[in-house]
């Protein structure tokens, strides 16, 4: 009885130990991720660089040749990379590119939310030309 109980319980046991450990681990590194905080915190993250060769100011060309075409365009000419990646984390989103002038004038990683949110604003069905009307009783 004794040796059945306890060929039950070690794989619980090493199961339960094997967890902890995992998620002592994914615990530590994702609170030691800023860019994860902070995109979890405000929705978007302001990117310096894409790679060696995308930054603000680089040409609208250059960026369709680096990073290929954009999953999105919007009306006002912002570019959406879908799951891109800050270097050094694991925190994933879509890459937002404006441009201004044919130039790069901002890269933000942003959320799910925060894209919808743009893809909404930039509809051209958005809620333009409705009336409210008033309800009958």
């Amino acid at each position: 009885m004794k040796s059945l109980l306890t060929s039950l319980l070690r794989p619980i046991a090493l199961t339960a130990i094997v967890s902890l450990a995992t998620s002592a681990t994914f615990g530590k590194s994702a609170a030691n991720d800023r860019a994860e905080q902070l995109l979890a915190r405000h929705g978007s993250v302001e990117v310096s660089a894409v790679g060696e060769y995308v930054e603000i100011g680089t040409f609208l060309i250059q960026v369709a040749v680096t990073l290929g075409t954009p999953d999105h365009k919007l009306a006002d000419g912002t570019w959406l990379y879908s799951r891109k990646r800050i270097e050094n984390s694991e925190v994933q989103g879509t890459l937002v590119v404006r441009f201004t002038g044919g130039r790069v004038s901002a890269l933000t990683l942003a959320t799910p939310a925060v894209v919808a949110v743009l893809r909404d604003a930039q509809s051209p069905n958005k809620t333009k030309g409705l009336v409210a009307s008033q309800q009958h009783r």
